[in-house]
């Protein structure tokens, strides 16, 4: 049960964290999460957001912000130019979080065939456009590339399954409007090739 809580908790993050940021998020309001510490400079300009359990490169410009409980992190384009109407109606903007998970007994593949059917559910109409195996700084990962509309909104998400030590999984995920995802997808690799564990 725990493992599916945290897996809806993921799904929810994918539709909604991001309409939520633009009312419990400012710039006044930047800064370190709870239990941040930012070591040394990361490629591209950005930092390198160090945590007990993991390390990733946070882009440059992006600001982490307090995660919701279950979620290890969550970075946001602070800065992001909004140029869908209806994103800036809600004032979306593109994020990254990462949850911690566990296979809950189940193989990897039984384990994102799981993740896809709660997506199914919980998103009517989402459509997998990609999805691929590969590696996460030799770790075994599963990447999947999405789409759905949420709110009048034409969103894009790429998520990817990091298998860690024994049971342990790391969801990686990142939202954008449709329309800007070529913009991101490059940085979007790139941040999720920056993840390590510890």
């Amino acid at each position: 049960m725990k493992n599916k809580i945290l897996i809806i908790v993921v799904i929810l993050l994918v539709l909604v964290i991001g309409v939520g940021i633009g009312i419990y998020f400012s710039k006044s309001d930047q800064g370190k999460g709870p239990g941040s510490v930012y070591g040394p400079e990361a490629a591209e300009g950005g930092v390198r957001l160090e945590k007990e359990a993991f390390s990733v490169n946070m882009p440059e410009g992006w600001s982490e912000m307090g995660a919701p409980t279950g979620i290890s992190v969550m970075a946001v384009n602070t800065n992001e130019e909004i140029t869908d109407p209806a994103a800036q109606k809600i004032n979306f903007r593109t994020y990254f979080s990462v949850v911690y998970d566990t296979l809950g007994g189940r193989t990897g593949e039984a384990y994102i065939q799981f993740f896809k059917d709660s997506l199914d559910q919980a998103v009517p109409g989402i459509n997998i456009t990609h999805e691929q195996s590969g590696k996460v700084n030799n770790r075994d990962a599963y990447f999947m590339e999405a789409e759905f509309n949420q709110r009048e909104i034409d969103f894009k998400v790429l998520v990817v399954v990091v298998y860690g030590a024994g049971n342990d999984v790391w969801v990686v995920s990142f939202n954008t409007p449709k329309t800007s995802w070529d913009k991101y997808r490059d940085l979007f690799y790139q941040t999720v090739d920056s993840f390590s564990m510890k």
